[in-house]
Parts: C-alpha cells; structure tokens; sequence
C-alpha cells in the first residue's frame, strides 16, 4: 500500500503541472485573422510614436524626453472578453491607463492599448489573452513607426518659458516668425493687434494639424491664470499668432 501511494504521488504531480500550464500558446501574425471562440479576431496596428492624437478631442500628447509611446489596435467585432499584453525581453509592460481620449470607444467592436516604454525598448512579443487563460502570441513583431514629429522650433518656444525667468507671452515666439515682421505686429486678440504682453512661465503644446500648418500652445502666465495661442506656420515659420486669454 505504501509503495502504491508513493508511485502515486509523481503521477499526481504531473498531472497537476500539466494542468496549471493550461494550453500551448496559440501563434498568430499581425494583420491575419484568427478564431476565439469562433469570433474573429484581428491584429490591425502595432505601431511606436512619440505623440499622440485625438482628432475627435482636438488633443495631442507628447511622450516625455526619452520615451515613446507603444500602441497596439485590435478588431474585434463580437466584443470577446480579451486582454492585451506586450513584453520586452520576458517582461510584461503595463499598459498606461491615462490615455483613454486617445483609444476607441468601448463596445465599437475594437480593443486598443497604449504602452508608455524608454525609447530604446524593444517588444518582442505580443500576448493576446482569454479568461481561460488561452494565450494567443505573436514572437517578434514587426512595429510600424509613426512619422509624426516635433519640429526643433516647437521645442525652443515650450523651453523659453520658465518659472526661473518668465518672459511676455509672444517673447518666445519671436525668434520663429517669418523674415521681416514682428512678433507683436501678426498677434491678433479678438481680431485687433494685441497690446498686452503679460509675463508667462510655463507654455505647453495642446494640439497640432497633420499637415504642420496650426500649433495650438497653451500659456501659463505669472498670475497662475491662462491662455491659448494658435500659431499658424509656412515654410517653417510663424505667419500669424491669435490669442486667447
């Protein structure tokens, strides 16, 4: 009795290994539908950039000075309960969970999320999960990436502004207006050429079309009050300013 129940215990053990693995992962490719569940399902985007957009909210985000922004878009027309997941070198990525604006409605029959990486992260897998824990994967996948970019003038007009040392609200503009005009004479308020020029100390871009044409900055002034100034650009420089305050 003894020996049975000891060459019991092995077999057991692996029967309970097994188990806990669950299922072999499943591999799938990007752009390629795939069933759970009989629902298809589909890997559309798997894409790296450094800015975000939101058409529908007139919104951008800029990922901070080292990083960049993962984002990987799902079809999934059914609406089967699924968790996304990437990892880099076997270690899974948190999604960012602050970025709703910038991803798909819910029940539009698409899952999306965004990962927020050092700029020198690599993913190399893409796990798509279910609730009984099958694991559909894709090794190595191929990332599209976004040309989207911040020109080096947009930079040096967020960086004139300072708590150290506040500058007039257009100071920080001057140096990227167009050849021969003035930064105070093409800055409009409510249609007529501004006159107040307020010290401001933070300036941050809020949006930008795709075409480069309109950037949108939100200033903060020395007061702790705000405004906007949409800038409109050709030929990499500043045609007209408008203020809002």
């Amino acid at each position: 009795m003894k020996k049975r129940s000891f060459f019991l215990i092995p077999i057991l053990s692996a029967a309970l290994l097994l188990n806990s693995c669950g299922q072999e992962p499943v591999k799938i490719e990007i752009g390629k539908e795939f069933k759970i569940e009989n629902n298809p399902i589909t890997i559309l985007k798997f894409e790296e950039m450094k800015v975000l957009r939101s058409e529908k909210e007139k919104m951008i985000k800029i990922a901070p000075k080292g990083k960049k922004y993962i984002y990987l878009e799902v079809k999934n027309p059914k609406d089967e309960m699924i968790f996304l997941k990437v990892f880099s070198k076997d270690k899974e990525i948190k999604a960012a969970n602050d970025l709703m604006y910038f991803g798909h409605d819910i029940d539009t029959g698409f899952e999306d999320a965004y990962f927020l990486v050092d700029e020198n992260t690599v993913i190399d897998k893409i796990v798509i999960n279910t609730p009984a824990d099958t694991e559909y994967t894709v090794i190595n996948p191929a990332v599209t990436k976004d040309k989207s970019s911040i020109p080096d003038a947009v930079y040096g007009i967020i960086d004139a502004y300072t708590t150290e040392k506040p500058i007039g609200l257009l100071e920080g503009f001057a140096p990227y207006v167009e050849e021969g005009k003035n930064v105070h004479s093409i800055a409009t308020q409510d249609g007529e050429i501004m006159a107040s020029n307020i010290m401001s100390n933070k300036a941050e871009l809020s949006y930008f079309t795709e075409d480069g044409k309109t950037y949108v900055f939100h200033i903060q002034n020395i007061l702790g009050s705000s405004g906007t100034a949409t800038t409109h650009w050709q030929n990499g420089k500043i045609t007209s300013i408008e203020v809002v305050e």
